[in-house]
């Protein structure tokens, strides 16, 4: 056996020919997922003032702040690193779009405008999961299959 060759990239592989591509995807998914992240923050911000009269207090701002803004940075770091094609991006703006529409529409709008989030995150959250492995690759066995072939030997 001869050591293996490796052949050079062919500009449509997905190694050569989309790093520039892979670039702009990649900050139009940050993007995409920091819009999904402040419609969260905006939505529980409108949610926690309609519990006050007038307008909310500091310590009520540094709250949801305080819970909102890593939740902004977290969703905007896992649409970056997540694999959103092209349809999943169009539903992710479109949530978007529902949610800010929807969250100055009463007390029923920030409720939405956060399942809108909700949802959003999630259609992020499964492009960002690792790749099926193809079928018959691997096979997981048991100790007692090992056992077995060990007393017919």
């Amino acid at each position: 056996m001869g050591t293996p060759v490796l052949s050079p990239p062919v500009a449509g592989d997905l190694v050569a020919g989309s790093s520039a591509r892979s670039a702009s995807a990649r900050a139009t998914a940050l993007v995409v997922g920091a819009l999904t992240g402040l419609l969260g923050l905006v939505g529980m911000a409108r949610l926690a003032a309609g519990a006050f009269e007038g307008s909310m207090s500091r310590f009520a701002w540094t709250v949801v702040l305080a819970a909102m803004l890593p939740w902004v940075a977290y969703v905007a770091s896992r649409a970056r690193h997540g694999r959103l094609s092209g349809h999943r991006l169009v539903l992710v703006l479109g949530l978007v779009v529902l949610g800010s529409a929807t969250v100055w529409v009463s007390v029923f709008g920030p409720v939405l405008a956060l399942a809108c989030s909700l949802g959003a995150f999630l259609v992020i959250w499964v492009s960002d999961w690792p790749a099926r492995r193809p079928a018959g690759e691997e096979r997981i066995v048991s100790m007692e299959e090992l056992q077995r072939e060990d007393e017919l030997d």
